[in-house]
C-alpha cells in the first residue's frame, strides 16, 4: 500500500470513529472493531468487492448471522464448509484479477475526465517557461504577497507526457534575448 492509499484509508477510518463519538469522546476503543468491520466489509467502488472477500475469498458473516441462525449459518456443516472454502480459494485469483482491471477502467474514466478539461501545452528544448511555485516549496518567510512563478527555465529535455527537464534559471541571458538592458 502506497503513502497515498494508506493516508486515505486512515482519513476514512478517523472520519467514521469521529461520526460515531459525538456523545462520547473517550469511547473509542470499543467502537474502534466495529468500524473496523464496517470498513472491511463494504464493497469499494474501485473494485466492486469488499476488502474481506478480496482477502479471504468469501463474504464475511455480519454477527448478526451468527447471534440468530440464518439460513446461511444452520445449512453449513463443517464438510460443506471446507469444501467450499476451497472452491472460493480457487476462485479468489479470479475475483482478484477482475478487481484488478475495474480500477484500472475506473482510472482511465478518470483520467478521461481530467484531460477533457486540461489543457495541454507542448514545449520544445530551447523554449522559455516559468515554474509554478506550490506551497511545499516556498520559503518558510515568504508571505502573502510572494511571487507563485519563478524563473524564466529553458527547457533541456522531454521527460515524458507533459514533464521537461529544466536548466538553469535564465535571468540575465533571458533579458539580453529580448533586447533589454540588464544593470
Amino acid at each position: 500500500m502506497g503513502n497515498g492509499q494508506a493516508e486515505s484509508t486512515n482519513k476514512v477510518i478517523v472520519n467514521n470513529l469521529k461520526k460515531r463519538l459525538e456523545e462520547s469522546k473517550g469511547n473509542w476503543p470499543e467502537l474502534l472493531p466495529g468500524v473496523l468491520w464496517a470498513y472491511r466489509t463494504i464493497a469499494k467502488t474501485g473494485t466492486g468487492e469488499t476488502l474481506f472477500l478480496l482477502v479471504y475469498g468469501v463474504e464475511a458473516l455480519i454477527p448478526v448471522e451468527v447471534g440468530e441462525p440464518s439460513t446461511r449459518f444452520t445449512q453449513a456443516s463443517e464438510e460443506s464448509n471446507d469444501e467450499e472454502m476451497r472452491i472460493n480459494l480457487d476462485l479468489l485469483e479470479g475475483k482478484r484479477e477482475a478487481a484488478l482491471i475495474r480500477m484500472a477502467a475506473q482510472k482511465q474514466v478518470m483520467e478521461r475526465y481530467y484531460n477533457r478539461k486540461a489543457r495541454l501545452r507542448y514545449f520544445k528544448i530551447g523554449d522559455f517557461v516559468l515554474k509554478k511555485v506550490f506551497q511545499s516549496t516556498k520559503a518558510a518567510n515568504a508571505g502573502k504577497l510572494s511571487l507563485t512563478w519563478e524563473g524564466p527555465y529553458m527547457i533541456h529535455g522531454i521527460a515524458g507526457k507533459g514533464a521537461y527537464e529544466l536548466g538553469k534559471r535564465w535571468m540575465a541571458r533571458y533579458y539580453l534575448h529580448i533586447g533589454m538592458s540588464f544593470t
